[in-house]
């Protein structure tokens, strides 16, 4: 399939991604506001390449884990395309999406993404298969877990502080700490999409982000209701 355009908002890097007739037009963009930035850069990307939105074949975004607010602003824009030029869209782990992003074959690739209040989403892969359920924990939750694997792979945005965390908990014999932890997400989206949707189709229309921890509002929302009882 041709035209497939891709957008990881996961994190405070857009990674945006369009192959179109051929080639592959690729950006990672730093410190980037995607509430005020990302419609820009999609419809620059589209210009680039010399197509418009309704040429396009396919739209893949993360799903999450992430932050809140900029993973819904990165499904909502590709599901608004989505519904007004019915065009498949197609969701990804974002974790599975940064250990796909390590090219390290036969590695156990523990992604890091840093979940803030001391706390990171931490998901592990290998070749492509997840090997654990994605956690929103610290280095002690997964010290024990890691220890049955040999030859981790630690990447992500977030793995050098984590690197650091593990040192305190776990036997560092077999870990390692990716050197280019943060790697382009856009065109390894295209690949993991495109593959999605051949085996399972499109996402439903009422997927959302997948966010492991419940928001500030949630958890404040809990707390009231708990006082009340």
């Amino acid at each position: 399939m041709n035209n497939i355009l891709s957008c990881d908002t996961s994190t405070g890097t857009l990674h945006l991604a369009l192959r179109s007739g051929g080639r592959m037009y690729e950006r990672m963009l730093e410190s980037f506001s995607h509430s005020e930035g990302l419609l820009s850069q999609i419809l620059s990307i589209l210009e680039e390449a010399g197509i418009g939105i309704g040429d396009l074949g396919l739209l893949v975004c993360t799903r999450g884990p992430g932050s809140f607010t900029s993973l819904r602003i990165g499904m909502a824009t590709l599901k608004g395309f989505s519904l007004a030029r019915n065009i498949p869209l197609v969701s990804v782990p974002t974790l599975e999406a940064i250990a796909a992003a390590c090219p390290c074959p036969g590695c156990a690739a523990l992604a890091v993404i840093d979940a803030k209040k001391r706390r990171y989403y931490l998901g592990l892969y290998r070749d492509g298969q997840r090997l654990m359920d994605d956690v929103d924990g610290n280095a002690e939750d997964i010290a024990d877990r890691i220890a049955e694997e040999r030859n981790i792979i630690v990447t992500g945005p977030d793995a050098p502080a984590f690197y650091e965390k593990l040192k305190e908990s776990a036997d560092m014999s077999t870990i390692r700490l990716d050197e280019t932890p943060l790697r382009p997400l856009g065109a390894v989206l295209i690949r993991l999409g495109e593959k999605r949707y051949a085996e399972n189709g499109a996402d439903d229309i009422g997927q959302g982000p997948v966010y492991i921890r419940r928001s500030d509002a949630e958890e404040a929302l809990l707390a009231k209701q708990g006082e009340m009882k």
